[in-house]
């Protein structure tokens, strides 16, 4: 009981295979990425609390957050493996400065033009693009659209 209690605070990992130090380790990150997954779902995700009442807007809810996690899990190995170990928070915060920008002209003959078109990414920005091999050109097309006044 002594010991229990000493552990208090740590994983232990308990199995009836015999396994070497670097597959328990394997297993330990694999609890660590999984935990952290769920409390980005929770957190930043924004994907707690689920005040749905109703079924089938529940499994919705669920099916959403699982493929969030899922998408979540698939930008980590990304950047992992071209060795880029940033976390979620900051991959989000560095891409929210990248914006589209659109504006309005009124012509002279009464027409109104928008364009929509982005912003050039900065040299961090291009890098998690590339990363993800998104081409952030093709990505985000410049839209032009015209009314009459």
């Amino acid at each position: 009981m002594k010991e229990a209690l000493s552990l208090c605070g740590d994983y232990v990992l308990k199995t009836d295979k015999a396994l070497g130090a670097p597959q328990l380790w394997e297993l330990y990150m694999t609890l660590l990425k999984a935990e952290a997954g769920f409390c980005m779902l929770k957190g930043s995700l924004g994907l707690r609390p689920n005040y749905h009442q109703l079924e089938g807007r529940v499994d919705g809810h669920i099916f959403i957050s699982v493929l969030a996690y899922h998408l979540l899990s698939w930008v980590r190995q990304r950047f992992e493996s071209c060795g880029d170990m940033r976390e979620w928070t900051t991959i989000r915060r560095l891409l929210s400065t990248h914006s589209l920008v659109s504006t309005c002209l009124s012509l002279t003959d009464g027409r109104i033009v928008n364009v929509r078109k982005p912003s050039v990414p900065d040299a961090e920005q291009a890098l998690v693009y590339k990363i993800l091999g998104i081409d952030w050109k093709s990505a985000f097309p410049t839209v032009k659209t015209e009314m009459k006044s």
